[in-house]
């Protein structure tokens, strides 16, 4: 059986389309669709098939929206006969590795996808109110330390760390208006590129503590079995097998993408590693890390494989 490590983008990754040549493909993913679907008052279909990006922005859409593109993928390969040693997701996408490695089935991942997108929303439009317009930006060209050291010189309030996505790369979340004054500060120090995001939320911050706490609440509720693969947690960069201790804390605390991917080549660097969904946002992380990682989100890509 063929070595596979599994990968399950975030948002951010959304776009038009996505998943549709799926749809058309398989009676199964269909039948996913439908799920989805009525689980999340969302008529994804035609979300997918219609809509624009700005529509895919809104938070409870996006996380949807990538969790069924990124499911209907692994259905695919699940057809193929090919299974996981090893699962990640990078935030939203950690919802779908705990399908794939079996801790939920998929009604619940859509129910929690529910429960946590709402809760998100809620808790984004809160921070809104209370501080202004908030924004995520990825800072192209700084590590983790060296953005650090900017915020803790400007000491500017609401302004964190959201991703550590590679050694090149890093992402700031919080008040809108902080974001844009670390910005210079940002470009002295050695950014290459400051990005505004896709998202509508401060997402990874103490901005969405209210979310954090009623997703654990929610959690209590849940069924979550033990995972059959390898399963790395966002929070600590590495292989979680307790891993219920850190679904909720994730929306509040930083993705520790590089520790996971840098984990993942001293374990699996043999092994086949693909990012499950429309995306090639992870793709194009792992070569940071001069790993080769295969997007799996189209039946061509699939069939290719």
């Amino acid at each position: 059986m063929e070595k596979l490590v599994m990968c399950f983008p975030g948002q951010g990754s959304q776009q038009p389309n996505m998943a549709i040549d799926l749809y058309d493909y398989s009676p199964k993913v269909k039948s996913l669709f439908q799920m989805a679907s009525d689980i999340s008052h969302l008529d994804l279909y035609k979300i997918l098939k219609e809509g624009d990006a700005e529509i895919l922005k809104k938070t409870e859409v996006a996380q949807n929206a990538i969790a069924l593109a990124s499911l209907s993928s692994f259905i695919l390969l699940k057809e193929r006969g090919l299974d996981p040693i090893a699962v990640a997701g990078f935030s939203l996408g950690e919802l779908m590795a705990l399908r794939a490695s079996c801790v939920i089935d998929d009604e619940t991942l859509f129910n929690l996808i529910y429960k946590r997108s709402s809760l998100m929303a809620l808790s984004s439009d809160m921070a809104i109110k209370k501080y202004g317009p908030v924004a995520m930006s990825a800072i192209i060209g700084l590590n983790v330390t060296a953005v650090e050291k900017v915020l803790n010189q400007a000491n500017i309030n609401n302004i964190y760390i959201a991703n550590d996505n590679s050694d090149k790369q890093v992402v700031i979340s919080g008040v809108k208006e902080g974001i844009e004054k670390i910005v210079p500060l940002l470009k002295e120090n050695g950014a290459k590129r400051v990005v505004m995001l896709k998202v509508s939320g401060p997402f990874h911050t103490p901005l969405l503590k209210e979310a954090e706490v009623s997703f654990n609440q929610y959690l209590e509720t849940i069924q979550l079995n033990k995972p059959k693969c390898a399963l790395y947690s966002n929070v600590t960069g590495q292989i979680e097998p307790n891993i219920e201790e850190y679904i909720a804390k994730q929306i509040t605390n930083r993705v520790q993408w590089t520790s996971i991917m840098k984990d993942i080549k001293a374990r699996y660097e043999e092994y086949k590693i693909l990012e499950v969904g429309v995306s090639k946002t992870l793709t194009n992380l792992f070569k940071t890390e001069k790993i080769i990682c295969r997007p799996c989100g189209t039946v061509e890509q699939i069939e290719g494989l």
